[in-house]
């Protein structure tokens, strides 16, 4: 199962978008720690957002579950 993180320099952007073009899992968003209830929690998006995010977000999580890939990403302000 794929498990890429920024926080302990796991996460490799091109392995991770060749993962997302082809895989058939459906793609879930969360935007900050899931354990403080963010807006975005665990949200379906599309391959094309998938892409997106992680061409444009520094502080990146990546988890493949058996039912989804799970995308979460951070903010500065998260990280303090």
């Amino acid at each position: 199962m794929l498990k890429m993180s920024f926080y302990n320099g796991t996460l490799k952007r091109s392995e991770l978008l060749t993962f997302i073009k082809n895989t058939d899992k459906p793609i879930r968003y969360t935007y900050g720690f899931g354990y403080k209830h963010p807006t975005t929690n665990r949200k379906l998006i599309t391959k094309e957002q998938a892409v997106e995010i992680v061409n444009n977000q520094d502080l990146l999580d990546a988890d493949e579950y058996e039912d989804y890939l799970h995308l979460n990403a951070y903010s500065e302000n998260d990280m303090w």
